[in-house]
């Protein structure tokens, strides 16, 4: 078709039937529905001097259910800020899941218009309450005072909170101006709860999410206490094996730990040091220096050398004394009836209560004997001192204790320079006296 025939052809809504025109735009493909036209994104209808092919930017297309009201519409929710703001006050902005034509208006729409963004330029999950927002303030309530309009109050008293989904649109189109305001207030609020009511979704599905992320926790968790307990049950299996099998190799300590349980299960009885047995004597100071290994590995935690070996190190060791009633380390029973029995034991055993001096004792290497002769010592500084309870003094001096007569050490004087006298010639062996009770 010519340009003459095209110019006396029939027209329709001021646009060629042909659908091209000379003018401002020359779109060709979008029919007019894109924010670059040049008509389009500023708010105007094609004309003849477009240059446009199957254009719907025209009047006959810009009402409700329209493709041009539809395309405005969409653009709007996803950029509340496109055309000017009378074309804004007119329309509603929609979801943009709309179609027209037969296909949606998401096409190089910037997807970011109306969006929130979050850390690395996300999309947060509330984007859709953020686009709700900005249409809503598109539609700001209209301003009025209560004076002017007193059937504009509100009645706050009374709950009307089953109505809020009854209005589903206007009914007249030109209201008088009380109802408009009305309207405007209503339209507000509706956003307001629908932005609420996303609100409560999302909150919905975060909880949701929430308790099934726990419930995956917990039972994760559960699994790896049965795997915990399991692989707890199978190295103490292992690891008793292997104290066991400690036991029998070869070496000194496990040689005298076979003596030991041989003489126990002879004797029925740990041996003692002060036995006239070789043997006997021998196993009993083996096993003083067990327990003094226990002891230095008990109150030196701070080891200088950090490879010694400890006793603590075994404790399968400690079992296996134990078992045969080896009582290891220091008594911890340090009661009053305790070591009284203890008192009276020594007695039975010396036939007095006369104590080695402290150098004496020391050289002893007798942990009992030491610990014993500490005892009866702060027995004496109490009694002294007025601290000792009457009926501890009493069961003391049953046993014929005497507190009056025991002497503590007192530190050597030097010797003068003179001639030998009788107390010089006391052997070494009357030491004894040093420390006593009579």
């Amino acid at each position: 078709m010519s340009a003459a025939a095209k110019k006396d052809g029939d027209k329709e809504g001021g646009r060629w039937l042909g659908g091209m025109n000379k003018g401002n735009c020359t779109c060709t493909k979008t029919k007019c529905l894109k924010l670059y036209c040049e008509c389009f994104s500023g708010g105007k209808y094609c004309n003849d001097d477009c240059v446009c092919a199957s254009c719907h930017n025209s009047l006959e297309h810009d009402m409700e259910g329209g493709a041009r009201y539809e395309a405005m519409s969409y653009i709007l929710f996803r950029k509340p800020d496109a055309f000017d703001e009378e074309t804004r006050k007119r329309l509603i902005p929609k979801d943009p899941k709309t179609k027209v034509g037969g296909k949606k208006l998401d096409d190089k729409i910037p997807s970011s218009a109306g969006k929130t963004k979050g850390k690395a330029g996300r999309p947060k999950k509330n984007a859709n309450q953020a686009r709700i927002k900005l249409a809503a303030s598109r539609h700001e309530a209209i301003e009025f005072f209560a004076d002017e309009y007193p059937q504009l109050a509100i009645d706050e008293q009374r709950d009307y909170s089953e109505l809020a989904g009854a209005f589903t649109k206007p009914l007249f189109e030109e209201p008088s101006r009380p109802l408009e305001i009305a309207y405007s207030q209503q339209k507000k609020l509706d956003y307001e709860k629908k932005i609420a009511e996303q609100k409560k979704v999302d909150m919905a599905k975060e909880c949701q999410q929430f308790r099934e992320k726990l419930q995956e926790k917990k039972l994760a968790l559960s699994l790896a206490n049965d795997e915990v307990k399991e692989c707890n049950k199978k190295l103490g299996a292992w690891t008793r094996k292997v104290f066991d099998l400690e036991l029998e190799e070869s070496c000194e300590w496990n040689k005298n730990y076979q003596k030991l349980s041989a003489f126990k299960q002879q004797y029925g009885k740990i041996p003692s040091r002060k036995s006239q047995d070789e043997e006997e004597k021998s196993l009993s100071v083996w096993l003083d220096s067990v327990r003094h290994e226990k002891n230095v590995g008990d109150d030196d935690q701070k080891k200088s050398n950090a490879t010694k070996r400890s006793i603590d190190d075994h404790p399968h060791r400690l079992q296996s004394l134990e078992v045969l009633g080896v009582k290891m380390g220091r008594r911890k029973d340090n009661s009053f009836e305790t070591m009284l029995q203890k008192l009276l034991e020594y007695k039975e055993e010396h036939g007095t209560l006369r104590f080695p001096s402290d150098d004496l004792c020391e050289k002893s290497k007798d942990l009992e004997l030491q610990a014993l002769q500490k005892w009866v010592k702060v027995q004496v500084l109490n009694f002294r001192s007025r601290k000792t309870n009457p009926d501890e003094i009493r069961k003391l001096r049953d046993i014929g204790f005497s507190f009056e007569k025991w002497c503590l050490s007192k530190p050597k004087r030097t010797a003068k320079k003179r001639g030998p006298s009788k107390q010089d010639e006391t052997p070494e062996s009357t030491d004894v006296t040093e420390n006593m009770v009579v």
